[in-house]
């Protein structure tokens, strides 16, 4: 196994959790996610078209990012709001180094690993279960944490000038008397992934 097929298996894991979640915060209809079994386990991915596109563009930018022999740890994040001033959730994706070695000599077949994808869907839906219901009008947006020289690098790639990326401006702050929670979802120790949410109060 190279880096260019954990690199896939990365994505896919990223993939799978960013549908998970718009499926167990019915952020939209549940009619238009489709079952599918992935890694024996079955996970609800969107089959509305600007939606699966919008998300296949952030995925082909995280793509490009792990492909990169020398990156760094990056982030990925979903955010739920309402308005661009009201932030409702935080889900953060953690990507860590790609570590051959890990996969190699502690994991070889993805069995574990495999396990582990199928646990961390079930905390996030079992913890989702206790969360109020979104506003009707709730949203999300991907936003990718990383460096200045890698935003460089995209914003000067021919590749991504139909899906360009702009740095944000001010970064989001709530009120500091606005109460929050954060809480630790999963962590998949055989690929490198971590992931948290942040729970504002609405």
């Amino acid at each position: 196994m190279n880096s260019e097929d954990i690199a896939a298996i990365y994505l896919e894991a990223v993939e799978i959790f960013v549908n998970h979640i718009l499926y167990v915060r019915e952020l939209y209809p549940l009619q238009i996610f489709k079952k599918h079994l992935v890694y024996n386990t079955p996970v609800f991915i969107l089959s509305f078209p600007a939606l699966k596109c919008y998300i296949a563009n952030v995925l082909k930018t995280v793509e490009k990012m792990l492909e990169n022999p020398n990156h760094e740890a990056f982030k990925l994040e979903l955010i739920v709001y309402e308005h661009e001033s009201k932030h409702l959730e935080s889900y953060v994706i953690e990507m860590l180094p790609i570590s051959l070695d890990l996969i190699q000599t502690t994991d070889q077949y993805l069995l574990e690993y495999e396990q582990q994808l199928r646990s961390a869907l079930y905390k996030l839906a079992e913890r989702c279960k206790k969360l109020p219901k979104l506003p009707h009008d709730s949203k999300f947006k991907l936003q990718i944490h990383t460096t200045q020289i890698a935003f460089q690098s995209l914003s000067h790639d021919v590749h991504y000038q139909e899906f360009p990326w702009l740095q944000t401006e001010v970064e989001h702050k709530e009120d500091a008397s606005q109460k929050f929670s954060i809480l630790p979802l999963a962590r998949i120790n055989k690929v490198g992934l971590k992931m948290q949410a942040q729970f504002y109060k609405f």
